[in-house]
C-alpha cells in the first residue's frame, strides 16, 4: 500500500474517499460482520483511545453506525453503513495504450468498432488509478442470479458448472472447464472480459467473479466466494478462479 491508495465509499451523505490505512482496515473488517470496539482494536493493533477516535470519525462521516450489544448493554457494536464503490492508487499507463490500440484495431478491421470501444472503456478508469472491482462484482452477482434461472435446475455442483460452461460458450464469453478439484479451480480460455489486455500485474475479471458467485449461490445455496488469481492482466493466456463453498 502506498500513500496514494484510497477506498471510495458510497454513504447516505455521498461518496467519501478514505485514505487512512487504519480507517480502511476498520471498514474492511466491518464488511465481514458487525464488531465490538474490542474486536476492532485487536484487529487493527491500536490502543483503545486511537481505535475509539477512528470509530467516532467514521460514524460522523456516516460510514459506520453503532448500537448496543444485545449480549452486553455496556458494549457497543459497530456496523458498516457505507458501501465500497471503488479503490484507487497509482495510474496504470498500460491501459491507456491498450484502449488506443483497441480502437485502432476496430477501425482497421471488420470487428465491431463499438464493441471494441465498450470493451476498452472498461479499463479507462483503471488507467487513472481507479478500480471498480467491488461494484463490478456486485453487479455481476445480480447478473449471475438472473442467469441461474435459465440453467439446469440441478443443485449438484458438477451439473451447475457444466451448465455454466455451456452458457459461457453459447454467449461467446469463453470456454470454462474444471481445472482442479481441491481446492476447486475453474479455468476460462478466450475470456471475453480480459483477452488481449496488457500485463498490469493484477487480475481483472471481477465481473466474472460476481457472475459465478451469483449462479452458484442461486443454484446451490449459500454464500459462495469466487476469486481470480491468474489472468491476462497477470501475464497469463487464460484465467483461473478459486471457488470457495459456503461450508
Amino acid at each position: 500500500m502506498n500513500g496514494d491508495d484510497f477506498d471510495l465509499y458510497n454513504t447516505p451523505r455521498g461518496l467519501k474517499p478514505i485514505t487512512s490505512p487504519i480507517k480502511r482496515g476498520i471498514l474492511n473488517l466491518l464488511k465481514g460482520s458487525p464488531r465490538t470496539q474490542r474486536e476492532v482494536m485487536a484487529s487493527i493493533g491500536r490502543a483503545q483511545s486511537t481505535t475509539a477516535r477512528h470509530l467516532l470519525e467514521l460514524e460522523a462521516a456516516s460510514l459506520v453506525r453503532s448500537s448496543v450489544d444485545p449480549a452486553d448493554s455496556r458494549r457497543k457494536v459497530y456496523h458498516l453503513t457505507g458501501r465500497l464503490a471503488a479503490t484507487g492508487g497509482g495510474p496504470t499507463n498500460a491501459f491507456s495504450s491498450y484502449f488506443t490500440q483497441t480502437v485502432r484495431n476496430g477501425l482497421a478491421n471488420d470487428a465491431p468498432l463499438m464493441e471494441r470501444i465498450n470493451h476498452g472503456l472498461r479499463y479507462v478508469t483503471q488507467s487513472w488509478g481507479l478500480s471498480l472491482d467491488s461494484m463490478l462484482r456486485e453487479v455481476g452477482h445480480d447478473i449471475g442470479i438472473q442467469m441461474a434461472e435459465s440453467l439446469d435446475s440441478s443443485a449438484e455442483l458438477d451439473a451447475v458448472i457444466e451448465s455454466l460452461a455451456t452458457l459461457w460458450e453459447d454467449n461467446k464469453m469463453g470456454l470454462i472447464e474444471k481445472h482442479q478439484d481441491n481446492p476447486l479451480v475453474l479455468r476460462i480460455d478466450g475470456n471475453y472480459d480480459c483477452t488481449g489486455v496488457p500485463d498490469v500485474g493484477k487480475p481483472l475479471c471481477a465481473l466474472d467473479e460476481g457472475i459465478m458467485e451469483g449462479v452458484l449461490s442461486n443454484s446451490i445455496g449459500g454464500d459462495w466466494k469466487v476469486r481470480e488469481f491468474a489472468c491476462h492482466g497477470t501475464g497469463h493466456d487464460h484465467c483461473l478462479f478459486k471457488v470457495e463453498p459456503p461450508w
